[in-house]
């Protein structure tokens, strides 16, 4: 049985991570008019020219194919992130643009649907990822410094650093080629932030909101024990021991299931039982919340300070 043109259409996008250019579209002999009837029934437009469609198997590889496929270039910062897997980046989001590089002298008229970034590339900068020109990991570290926030880069190196994917050496060595580039002093303060014994981006933002109104914790991760005993208790997130004072980050995930509910009430009551006090928050807390989170650890802090006393040895 002969293919029709919309059968062609779908057989190429398949093999092009769902994604064809109305161009060709039009060469497999779809009309401008069926392309339209198809946009109305579910067929989506990232971008001017291309066209996904469903279903859509990888979101940021259809939408960084699309971009790619109308405008060239090289597919970097956040989504060359994503594309990598690049641990600790905040929640991709519908709206996302896609970050392409494109050359300085590159004249095309700018679209909605991607961000064009003009950064000037060489060949070992660039990586093939399944038919993607992308940047290397080592180069999207650095332009991340230089395209996102504090918190969010900070986030993706904790994360390698905890996962093993980045060591010391990497971390000083991408400080040394930020700050040779332009604007890398933006991201100066930055690196005496970075801590890989973080678990989460959660962690992380805590301790970056903290650590700017001058209350960075005394210890990250810091196992308390019984002092009868001598036996482990729990392990907490931040902590100022002298004061039987902790914070914990609790995140969606590890400390959502049933079985995680169960375990954080019984280490919290042995902790409570201990004398600690145990301050708890979300990402709500330190995103909307943020000034109130940063209001309730001060007044903690002051007034575990206040009765330090008799009672106030760490363990």
């Amino acid at each position: 049985m002969m293919s029709t043109p919309h059968d062609r259409v779908v057989a190429l996008a398949r093999r092009q991570d769902d994604v064809v250019t109305s161009e060709q579209a039009r060469q497999l002999g779809m009309s401008d008019d069926a392309l339209s009837r198809r946009r109305r029934h579910g067929w989506s437009s990232p971008l001017q020219g291309a066209l996904l469609i469903p279903p859509v198997r990888d979101e940021v590889r259809a939408r960084a194919r699309a971009a790619q496929s109308v405008l060239g270039g090289t597919i970097c910062g956040r989504t060359a992130a994503r594309l990598h897997h690049l641990p600790g980046l905040a929640a991709f989001r519908s709206d996302e643009p896609t970050d392409l590089a494109l050359p300085t002298g590159n004249r095309r008229r700018d679209r909605t649907g991607y961000r064009r970034r003009r950064l000037e590339l060489r060949d070992s900068d660039i990586v093939d990822l399944g038919g993607l020109r992308v940047c290397t990991v080592p180069r999207t570290l650095e332009d991340l410094a230089l395209l996102c926030d504090r918190e969010e880069f900070v986030s993706v190196v904790d994360a390698m650093l905890f996962a093993g994917q980045l060591a010391a050496a990497d971390v000083l060595d991408l400080r040394g080629r930020v700050s040779a580039r332009p604007n890398g002093r933006r991201a100066r303060g930055w690196w005496d932030r970075i801590d890989g014994r973080a678990e989460s981006p959660l962690e992380t933002r805590v301790r970056l909101l903290l650590g700017d109104f001058g209350l960075l914790p005394d210890e990250c991760q810091w196992p308390v024990c019984d002092p009868t005993t001598g036996r482990f208790v729990a392990r907490v997130d931040f902590a100022w021991p002298s004061l039987r004072l902790a914070v914990e980050a609790d995140g969606v995930g590890p400390h959502s299931v049933p079985a995680a509910l169960y375990r954080d009430r019984f280490r919290q009551n042995a902790l409570v039982r201990l004398r600690w006090e145990i301050l708890r928050f979300t990402w709500w807390d330190v995103t909307v919340g943020a000034a109130q989170l940063v209001k309730m650890v001060g007044a903690a802090v002051r007034a575990a300070e206040s009765r330090r006393g008799d009672d106030a040895s760490p363990y």
